[in-house]
């Protein structure tokens, strides 16, 4: 039975060991170590990640069920601190792997990435691969409402920005703070990009905003406010769950898309052992299972999400880009526009 072993980075830290398996395929074989017969010795990959503990235990465990071979530690945090954790150890790599945040996110930390192109790349959109591989996107997310309807007269749930700029929503809706919530950032840039600075103006107003992006779900759940504004993967679980009156909605008049991402650390203790996590992470099973668990959309082509979980297909979205050049510093001005509300 393997142990996982997840060290919290802050003051609550956990330490327990683990025993975990990765996917030790051609790459430690190949890659010039003992050759011959096949007899690499054991593998070991420190990974630092961002993720809950049920998305980290869906990787611990799908490399577990490849090759007991590898001894993975796993390091949680906020992506943040994690990242600059990597920066002030450049000199010397204490992880292998960091898993996930956005490209947006891990630009400004490139120096202190490895290339890597996993074989598992090929199932995933070019658009998702980095053009320099420096990172692969493991799972998409989508932007909705969580919405409560017992907390709305009439019971009928909003289906657009448009309709949440309207007077009756005033103090009935919740979101994070986008200067300190990348969810909340990516959501309310995008209805800004959709709304205009006018109509956002009067979206703002009606808006009640928290420090604290874990207390946006569960204040709808709870009934405190009537619709909340974050990813499908965190809304998922109330549905899924039979909650009475709560609904996901995905705005009719436009939402938005972010893509987490897995990356090898430059100068890391065990190149091999980081390739071979970065390949369990990125495989179907490993996608499919945190798809499944925690509801984290695939960023892979050939798994149909349907057959897991009630998501509306991509396609059938109505989705607004906000990855292009220009969104770089319209983000930046968005948050100046926000801090002067």
């Amino acid at each position: 039975m393997p142990i996982r072993r997840i060290t919290t980075l802050g003051a609550l830290a956990t330490a327990t060991a683990l025993l975990l398996a990765g996917c030790a395929s051609g790459d430690a074989g190949d890659a010039g170590g003992s050759g011959g017969g096949g007899e690499t010795g054991p593998l070991s990959a420190v990974m630092y990640s961002s993720n809950n503990e049920t998305v980290i235990g869906v990787v611990t465990d799908a490399a577990s069920a490849h090759d007991p071979a590898l001894k993975v530690d796993a390091v949680a945090g906020s992506s943040g601190p994690l990242l600059q954790r990597i920066e002030s150890e450049a000199a010397e790599p204490a992880a292998d792997v960091f898993y996930s945040a956005p490209a947006a996110v891990l630009e400004p930390y490139a120096d202190f990435i490895e290339p890597y192109r996993s074989p598992e790349a090929d199932a995933i959109p070019e658009e998702l691969v980095d053009p320099e591989e420096r990172w692969t996107a493991t799972n998409t997310h989508v932007v909705a409402l969580m919405v409560n309807t017992d907390q709305i007269e009439g019971g009928e749930p909003p289906t657009t920005w448009q309709e949440l700029t309207e007077p009756e929503w005033k103090g009935k809706i919740i979101s994070a703070d986008p200067a300190q919530s990348s969810t909340a950032l990516t959501a309310l840039y995008g209805a800004y990009k959709v709304l205009g600075e006018e109509d956002f103006a009067k979206l703002a107003a009606n808006l009640e905003i928290t420090e604290s992006s874990s207390n946006v779900y569960p204040a709808v759940a709870q009934g405190e406010y009537a619709v909340s504004i974050g990813y499908e993967s965190n809304i998922y679980p109330y549905v899924a769950g039979g909650q009475a009156g709560i609904e996901m909605v995905y705005p009719e008049d436009g939402t938005f898309v972010e893509h987490d991402a897995v990356l090898i650390v430059k100068g890391g203790p065990n190149p091999e052992g980081a390739k071979a996590l970065v390949d369990v992470i990125l495989a179907k099973e490993t996608q499919e299972e945190n798809l499944a668990q925690s509801f984290r959309r695939p960023s892979r082509e050939d798994i149909d999400v349907t057959e897991f979980v009630e998501f509306t297909p991509l396609d059938d979205l109505e989705i607004v880009d906000i990855h292009g050049e220009e969104d770089v510093q319209g983000r930046q001005d968005f948050l100046s526009y926000w801090s002067a509300l």
